[in-house]
């Protein structure tokens, strides 16, 4: 399942489209970014937690991240750790993925702004009680479309 936003600043004509959720390629982002992770792709401590966890996995769904202090926007991979919640998976089952009940959260991934260095806030879904503000003028973004694919 994924969502996208169209966010538009009224004010400085500001436009950013927002895609979060992967559809139905979950299961092979989620591969792709497990084995870039392993890697060290993502930063040490994800490398960290596979090797002391190699059963464990990540979230690999694409969320909406805010900062507040310079506004930026981004989508980017949520990357939480988990571990398995029991000594017996049987992954064949995976078929949709993780089943997510099977796994606890070890450690909550910190999204660092690009821009500035300050950590960011993830926002569940763009609606009128999260206000995100233009990274241009700092007017109000409004949610200008939204979509919904499987």
């Amino acid at each position: 399942m994924g969502i996208g936003y169209s966010l538009v600043c009224r004010k400085c004509g500001y436009t950013r489209n927002l895609f979060a959720g992967c559809g139905m390629m979950y299961n092979e982002v989620l591969r792709e970014k497990s084995e870039k992770a392993r890697r060290g792709e993502y930063g040490a401590r994800l490398k960290e937690l596979f090797e002391k966890y190699p059963d464990g996995c990540i979230d690999a769904m694409n969320n909406i991240y805010y900062c507040k202090d310079c506004r930026a926007v981004e989508c980017e991979s949520s990357l939480d750790f988990y571990k398995p919640k029991g000594d017996e998976r049987n992954a064949e089952d995976d078929i949709f993925g993780p089943d997510m009940n099977e796994y606890e959260l070890v450690e909550k991934h910190e999204h660092i702004c690009a821009n500035c260095g300050m950590p960011m806030e993830e926002i569940m879904r763009l609606t009128d009680e999260t206000p995100v503000c233009c990274p241009e003028c700092g007017e109000l973004l409004e949610n200008g479309h939204m979509l919904m694919w499987d």
